[in-house]
């Protein structure tokens, strides 16, 4: 399920079904964009067709002309299920017709029927007519996994099993070639007894006999157990050289500027700088700038680079993702609302954070996925999540939250220059703030593991990001609490700065976590857990975490400031743990 040899063009095997199609329109975009005459085949079984990241992608690349040959492989099938109980229309090729996408629908066990449909197919996809459907009528003989025919489950006839192995495609090209002269018998026979020999060499060469009648793999050739977490992303070596600078150390000229315009600038500068960076999402190149101007100007200064696309979160980041891996490419990506991760769910947790490892070292995936916290707009409960504590227990992501303009400049150039994916989460309360950033330098880097202490103090550590830290000191000061306020920036397992965080609890002995979003998907569930296993010796005080309410914020503006933490919450929350200082 999980096999790479991209030296031989094998990008890779999924093991979530039609998972892999979304990933082959990036590779097939990537193509495209170098200019190469490269095509891609993705390959599916009929159970993927009615996926709905399938036919997304099926509409994408029709609508950019990708190089994408979607090859179906019916074999009537999805596990037990037939095709004519799942699709009112079996001819699985017809799905092409609906996204102006030629199709053929051949005889999957006459090799040479097949063979003419992809020189056919790969034709118009060179031509730069964009991509193709194959529907192949196949057979598996066995079950989906294991040793036993489908016949064993109940589910298929022995007649028909041997009605298709009568069909077997190395058979009637065996009899063929007899029969037109090219080969004799003799040869044929040789040539498959060749073929059994070296398939019992191979297997020899990986596996020995064991006491349970069945070979297994040899010892030699197993993995360390110990090395089961390696792998998962980069060491960062790929930050090395580059400038890091603090805000209290920066010496250059800097002006005041709206948080939204400064997004928009150090993408612009990125983009200027490496043109391997893509920008993609939904109205990113109209309305002068996105829904709320973030990327201002950039499709006018990068028009093939800056990629406005259709609604459809699974099939564009899965797209991205296959640019990624690629290598070629660096995608930031824009979700409007975080809330739309759960429609690209697979491509976000089961294909992009978990490539690295999954390929064991052979493939990264350098992508930026920028998306906004929107509590209290109004906006209702689809629109307003807080997705820190979601991608937190997820493996594979980097997760950035900035409360200020400069560290967003130092934090953007960091995730872009990352072999990672990264999260980076904005918050429209900042988005028209006036701050002071860079003039001329929008170069520096703030890499994993640098959290801010924005106020110092002695009862206790609170620990925040994004607006929060803005009202949290707020907060303090009115109350003029003792508390030490540290913006933790970087909030992924792997980039969380300890060795700030830590030396405030040594001092203060006492925690305060403040996140705005919901109990239930809470960051600070898992952080306050980390730090009772690090620091349990430490603390004089349970652990104290403010929220929001188990529900997500409502439409309605009443129960929506209900539902999420604001400047009262802290200072209730900051006057009931300070109860427990010394």
């Amino acid at each position: 399920m999980h096999l790479r040899w991209r030296d031989a063009g094998a990008l890779g095997t999924n093991a979530i079904v039609g998972g892999g199609v979304p990933l082959a329109a990036g590779a097939a975009w990537a193509q495209k964009a170098a200019g190469t005459d490269n095509v891609v085949i993705t390959y599916f079984g009929d159970g993927a067709v009615n996926i709905g990241s399938v036919l997304e992608t099926m509409n994408l690349a029709a609508a950019w002309k990708l190089p994408l040959c979607f090859f179906i492989e019916n074999n009537g099938y999805a596990v037990a299920t037939r095709v004519d109980e799942v699709t009112a229309e079996p001819r699985l090729s017809a799905r092409g017709l609906a996204f102006n996408i030629p199709a053929w629908r051949v005889d999957g066990m006459d090799p040479l029927s097949t063979a003419l449909a992809t020189r056919e197919a790969l034709a118009h996809m060179r031509s730069g007519a964009g991509p193709t459907i194959i529907e192949a009528s196949v057979y598996r003989y066995l079950h989906q996994s294991g040793a036993l025919p489908g016949s064993a489950f109940g589910y298929r006839t022995k007649d028909e099993e041997e009605k298709w192995r009568s069909r077997d495609p190395l058979l009637l090209l065996a009899r063929e070639m007899v029969g037109r002269g090219i080969v004799g018998v003799d040869e044929v026979d040789s040539l498959r007894a060749r073929c059994l020999a070296l398939v019992e060499t191979s297997a020899n060469d990986l596996t020995e006999p064991s006491n349970t009648n069945r070979r297994t793999v040899q010892v030699a050739h197993w993995p360390l157990a110990s090395s089961h977490d390696e792998g998962i992303r980069s060491n960062l070596s790929e930050l090395a050289g580059l400038q890091v600078v603090e805000e209290s150390a920066f010496v250059g000229a800097c002006d005041r500027r709206r948080f939204v315009d400064v997004i928009a600038n150090v993408i612009g500068r990125r983009m200027e700088m490496d043109p391997r960076i893509i920008v993609l999402g939904e109205d990113i190149h109209r309305l002068k700038g996105g829904t709320n101007g973030a990327t201002r100007g950039l499709a006018e200064r990068f028009p093939d680079r800056v990629l406005g696309t259709p609604i459809c979160e699974g099939a564009f980041l899965g797209l991205a993702g296959g640019a990624a891996i690629d290598g070629r490419y660096r995608p930031i990506v824009e979700f409007m609302y975080p809330d739309f991760m759960w429609v690209a769910a697979d491509q976000i947790f089961n294909q992009i954070g978990k490539v690295r490892h999954m390929f064991g070292g052979t493939a990264s995936a350098p992508l930026v996925l920028r998306t906004k916290v929107a509590m209290g707009t109004g906006y209702g409960s689809q629109h307003s999540m807080d997705p820190a504590g979601v991608f937190a227990t997820a493996p594979g992501w980097r997760i950035a939250a900035p409360s200020t303009a400069f560290d967003y400049i130092g934090v953007m150039n960091a995730a872009v220059a990352m072999d990672d994916p990264v999260l980076v989460i904005e918050h429209v309360d900042l988005y028209q703030t006036m701050q002071l950033a860079p003039i001329d330098n929008l170069d520096y880097i703030l890499p994993p593991g640098t959290a801010a202490v924005r106020r110092a103090g002695k009862r206790a550590t609170v620990l925040t990001y994004l607006s929060m830290v803005t009202v949290a000191l707020a907060a303090a000061e009115a109350l003029e609490a003792d508390v030490e306020i540290i913006d933790l920036r970087w909030l992924d397992r792997a980039s969380f700065d300890w060795d700030t965080v830590g030396g405030s609890i040594v001092k203060t002995n006492n925690v305060l976590i403040i996140e705005q979003g919901c109990l239930g998907t809470s960051y600070g569930g898992w952080l306050a857990d980390e730090i009772q296993r690090r620091y349990f010796d430490w603390l004089d005080a349970p652990i104290s975490r403010v929220t929001g309410g188990e529900a997500s914020p409502s439409i309605s503006k009443i129960l929506e400031r209900a539902a999420v933490v604001g400047r009262e919450e802290i200072e209730t929350a900051l006057v009931e743990t300070l109860r427990y200082a010394s």
